[in-house]
């Protein structure tokens, strides 16, 4: 199976870059809920608490935005190795956020981004090599 599929390599990048918008307006809403008290179903205490935490001292904002920006560079088609370098240390960020959380579904979820940005970094490796070179 030839993994630079012209095809594979486009569905994947509009359904990533579809999610990762999703998740930045739901989440910019959703922490926007808890902060202001709205009862949360079916999410921990602990996470609630990280979450206000996060949202009080603006690094979930900066998260929400990049998380929004780099879909819309991965829909559009723009600059797409480059929305794949600033989704990578999120990618990792989510990871440890919902091992240390706990949460199954989470964990589940947040491996699926890492691998399809792990994907995308093979990809688009031919961009990145100059980066690593002397």
């Amino acid at each position: 199976m030839d993994l630079r599929n012209k095809h594979l390599l486009i569905t994947l990048r509009l359904v990533f870059g579809a999610f990762m918008i999703f998740a930045a307006i739901a989440g910019f809403m959703g922490a926007k809920a808890m902060v202001s008290g709205s009862p949360m179903e079916g999410v921990s205490e602990e996470n609630v608490q990280a979450t206000i935490t996060l949202w009080n001292t603006g690094i979930l904002h900066l998260v929400k935005l990049v998380e929004l920006v780099s879909g819309l560079m991965f829909v559009f088609n723009f600059l797409p190795a480059l929305g794949a370098i600033f989704m990578a240390p999120l990618s990792i960020g989510f990871v440890v956020y919902n091992v240390l959380m706990g949460t199954t579904s989470g964990v589940v979820i947040s491996v699926i981004i890492a691998l399809i940005n792990m994907y995308f970094g093979y990809v688009y490796w031919d961009k990145y090599k100059a980066l690593f070179k002397k």
